[in-house]
């Protein structure tokens, strides 16, 4: 920076105030601050520093007027006069790093700012001036969306065969999404078991919403990716909707779905698929069996293990005779138990399919 040095405008400007003072480790403050003219002094009383910019005519063009480059500091006033964290401002010095490293972590950034600034960050500084950069060189989140479009024409475009399902409100907000690659479809069709695991997750961000996928077994009882959904939530409309879709892509194949027992899935995949198709994930029911076992139970830890071995017993029974005398067991262990169980879930018994360590098919 220097006297008749200019910028394109009053944002610019102040960006590199910010970054002097990173670099030189002083405070400043404006003194005046319009959009005609600005006026920046160091905070340390009776300081020399001072800069004062204008704009050039009708132009939003700013020019420095009067730039000078003294300080003068005690040691007390430079332990005082330490630059201050902005996250929008600081993060100019993270934007090439973000965009070659795109997981730069907000831990790494406060090592860095440690080492090459003398700035002590916060965890949520670090993350702030990541997502400001993310924001500068990326765009808003916000209009992301607007790009779903064009997106799911050319996902159609370049990979024939793909199925792709886009919703909007009806005032043009984002609804759902729905994904089935073409290649994820001839692979199931072609090397997969008829069963289909779903599930969801929660999305973090600005946004929210939940992230829906489809995940098929192939023969080596290894994952196969079938199809994925973005959604404003985990209801029952969101959930209807994809697997509706997702009925479309297994064509005319009678396939098992397991599912965890949300209220949702209890009664959307039953409608879609049928209620003999649907089983649930055996590590959902289980924890579903252990809550019931402590309420009933006051054995402590031994009397909850002995009732998880006879659930296992029951669960992976391969014969008829297995199963009944598991079933015995429980029920003469706590008939409750064995209540419950064939109430919450009178499907659990011997398999005539294949098990996997997830669920039951």
């Amino acid at each position: 920076m220097g006297s008749g040095q200019t910028f394109p405008n009053a944002s610019e400007f102040h960006d590199a105030v910010y970054l002097m003072s990173m670099a030189c480790r002083f405070r400043y403050s404006f003194t005046r601050n319009t959009p005609k003219h600005m006026t920046v002094v160091c905070t340390i009383t009776q300081c020399p520093w001072k800069v004062t910019a204008r704009e050039i005519g009708d132009s939003k063009i700013v020019q420095v007027h009067t730039f000078r480059n003294v300080h003068n500091h005690s040691l007390e006033d430079v332990s005082s006069s330490q630059p201050l964290i902005r996250s929008n401002r600081a993060s100019l010095v993270i934007d090439d790093v973000i965009r070659s490293t795109l997981n730069y972590q907000p831990s790494q950034i406060c090592k860095d700012f440690v080492r090459q600034h003398g700035m002590q960050l916060t965890y949520l500084q670090a993350w702030k001036m990541k997502e400001k950069a993310k924001e500068r060189i990326y765009g808003q989140p916000k209009y992301y969306y607007k790009l779903f479009p064009w997106m799911c024409d050319k996902m159609v475009t370049t990979n024939p065969g793909t199925v792709v399902q886009l919703r909007y409100l009806s005032d043009e907000h984002f609804q759902q999404l729905f994904v089935a690659h073409a290649v994820s479809i001839q692979g199931f069709a072609l090397g997969c078991r008829l069963v289909i695991a779903i599930d969801s997750s929660h999305m973090s961000g600005p946004y929210r919403g939940a992230l829906f996928s489809a995940t098929a077994y192939d023969a080596n009882d290894s994952m196969f990716p079938l199809a994925f959904g973005v959604m404003s939530s985990e209801n029952y409309e969101d959930w209807s909707w994809f697997l509706q879709n997702l009925k479309k892509v297994v064509a005319e194949k009678e396939v098992v779905i397991i599912s965890d027992r949300h209220p949702a899935l209890l009664r959307s995949v039953p409608e879609v698929f049928g209620l003999e198709n649907h089983a649930y994930f055996y590590r959902h029911l289980k924890e579903n069996f252990s809550t019931f076992v402590s309420k009933q139970i006051t054995k402590g830890n031994k009397g909850k293990e002995n009732a998880l071995q006879f659930l296992d017993s029951i669960a992976y029974a391969k014969l008829e005779h297995d199963y009944n005398v598991s079933m015995y067991e429980l029920r003469k262990y706590n008939d409750a138990l064995a209540t419950w169980e064939k109430i919450i879930h009178p499907n659990l018994g011997p398999c005539q399919n294949s098990q996997n360590k997830d669920g039951i098919k």
